[in-house]
């Protein structure tokens, strides 16, 4: 519920704080410089169900929230003192005059109008040959270099923290290998951009996880990454 408006708001700070910023030189011919603002499509932002709580109400509602739903989830149990502590933090707010039970299910419903929006593609872009940088995160590699990979605007993302949404991820597929000096190196990449969601697994070393796609490139050319 609130907790996914907080995460949201936590990887929208990761993003702006680390990602790399798409401007570079001007590309000859008919090639589109893209930034990651421009794989989602446009959209009116979103009311803020708390804009009118402070920030302490926040917090807690907040705190509440993720015990719920772990709660719901079978992560912790209902008769733990974390769960025990969020009721009696929930009642303590109710008494306050803070309509806990609304405020969180109209933050669950933003929440999920999130979600919703991190599926949506640029449909304008389907077929188009772009330049764009991020970083790589490889998938499959040969002796001669990585031949798949994933492009994300931020270092981590996918392993460390939180996936971005399908439309801030793009799975880059080489015509040639071309060698990574590591994990989230910084490239340009330059191809056709192919506008639709396909799943693809990740290998952790605590097992494996499906991670979902916005968008495809073949990818004809991968550049190191400079200001």
């Amino acid at each position: 519920m609130l907790r996914g408006l907080i995460l949201s708001a936590v990887t929208a700070a990761a993003v702006i704080g680390a990602a790399i910023t798409a401007t570079g030189p001007a590309v000859a011919d008919e090639t589109l410089v893209l930034t990651w603002d421009d794989l989602i499509p446009d959209v009116a932002p979103l009311a803020d169900p708390l804009s009118e709580q402070p920030m302490s109400v926040r917090y807690d509602l907040g705190f509440i929230a993720k015990v719920l739903i772990d709660a719901e989830h079978n992560l912790i149990s209902r008769t733990g003192p974390e769960y025990l502590n969020a009721l009696a933090l929930a009642d303590r707010l109710r008494k306050q005059g803070v309509a806990v039970d609304r405020l969180t299910t109209a933050v669950a419903g933003r929440d999920a109008e999130i979600t919703r929006r991190g599926t949506e593609l640029n449909k304008k872009l389907d077929g188009q040959t772009v330049r764009m940088p991020g970083y790589a995160l490889p998938l499959e590699t040969t002796e001669d270099g990585v031949t798949e990979f994933l492009l994300v605007p931020y270092v981590g993302a996918c392993i460390h923290v939180p996936p971005p949404p399908p439309n801030q991820i793009v799975h880059a597929q080489l015509s040639t290998a071309f060698r990574l000096d590591g994990l989230y190196q910084p490239v340009w990449i330059t191809g056709e951009l192919i506008a639709g969601t396909r799943n693809r697994r990740l290998s952790f070393v605590d097992g494996q996880a499906d991670v979902p796609t916005g968008y495809t490139m073949r990818v004809t050319k991968v550049e190191p990454y400079k200001e």
